[in-house]
């Protein structure tokens, strides 16, 4: 009788198999020059059609420029950069720039209109005749000159207005900019914490299907609009929720659209236990 069994669910285990690759018959000459003809029809239909994008890039570049009134370098900037140019800022001064707003000022001062085509055309000789301390010396003064024109803002509430919608604007460009480049999601949102101007809560999704999947992110209801209420009510109210937020919602004119923060006497109770827990865990620890 044998001394040990094999039985059936240790036989029918899978077992790996350890086996080596077969080394692969080298390529003829022919299958060579099939392989690299192959290869270069390929990059050349690539190339084709890339160049014809970029064409009809810069030609709606063009169109737009001309439909706008503005340059085509504008268009360019959002098509290739989506707006990360205003990621870092140059605090380097090019000499030539410098040299050409100072011959701009100068032909505005005798009545003539010139752009940079123009003064390039006219100037650049004289340009390169400079010394590099005469470059220096025009960087200077256009530093000075900048410096000299800064002109301070007005706190109006029209300001404060413009100045929110154009940060607003750069933000949802550096944005789209970053979800294009790397592949990024998110999305923001802007109340004011006062009422001496009055602006809508200023809300951006990188994509519709973001702004849909929040109800199933909070697991509640969630309204958009309703929301950003909420937060400019509780930024108004000095990020309390206890204060006396519903005399600012009266007065400015939210009479349909008023939402306890804290509904119940049981919320406000958890509200305050909570910052109980917090104040002593802080003198604690």
């Amino acid at each position: 009788m044998p001394t040990a069994f094999t039985t059936i669910s240790i036989a029918s285990q899978p077992h790996a198999r350890h086996t080596t690759a077969k080394p692969r018959a080298p390529l003829g000459p022919e299958q060579k020059r099939e392989r690299r003809e192959a290869r270069e029809s390929k990059q050349e239909r690539i190339d084709a059609a890339v160049s014809a994008w970029f064409s009809d890039t810069m030609a709606l570049a063009d169109k737009l420029a001309v439909e706008f009134d503005m340059q085509p370098k504008y268009f360019h900037e959002l098509f290739f950069q989506g707006g990360a140019r205003m990621v870092t800022h140059q605090e380097h001064v090019n000499p030539y720039n410098a040299f050409k707003s100072e011959k701009a000022a100068e032909c505005r001062d005798r009545g003539e209109a010139k752009n940079a085509p123009q003064l390039h055309a006219d100037y650049h000789e004289e340009y390169r005749s400079l010394t590099m301390e005469e470059k220096d010396a025009l960087v200077e003064r256009w530093l000075k000159n900048r410096n000299s024109s800064v002109s301070l803002r007005r706190a109006t509430p029209r300001a404060k207005i413009q100045d929110v919608s154009n940060i607003v604007r750069n933000m949802k460009l550096l944005m789209c900019g970053l979800s294009t480049r790397v592949g990024v999601e998110g999305f923001f949102c802007i109340v004011r914490n006062s009422a001496d101007f009055h602006i809508a809560p200023q809300w951006f999704f990188t994509s519709r299907e973001l702004e849909q999947y929040m109800p199933i992110a909070t697991r509640k209801k969630w309204v958009t609009a309703e929301v950003g209420t909420k937060v400019e009510a509780f930024a108004v109210a000095g990020c309390d929720v206890l204060s006396a937020w519903l005399v600012f919602l009266l007065d400015s004119g939210y009479t349909n659209a008023i939402i306890d923060l804290l509904r119940t006497s049981k919320q406000k109770a958890d509200y305050l236990k909570a910052g109980i827990r917090e104040g002593l865990a802080e003198k604690l620890s």
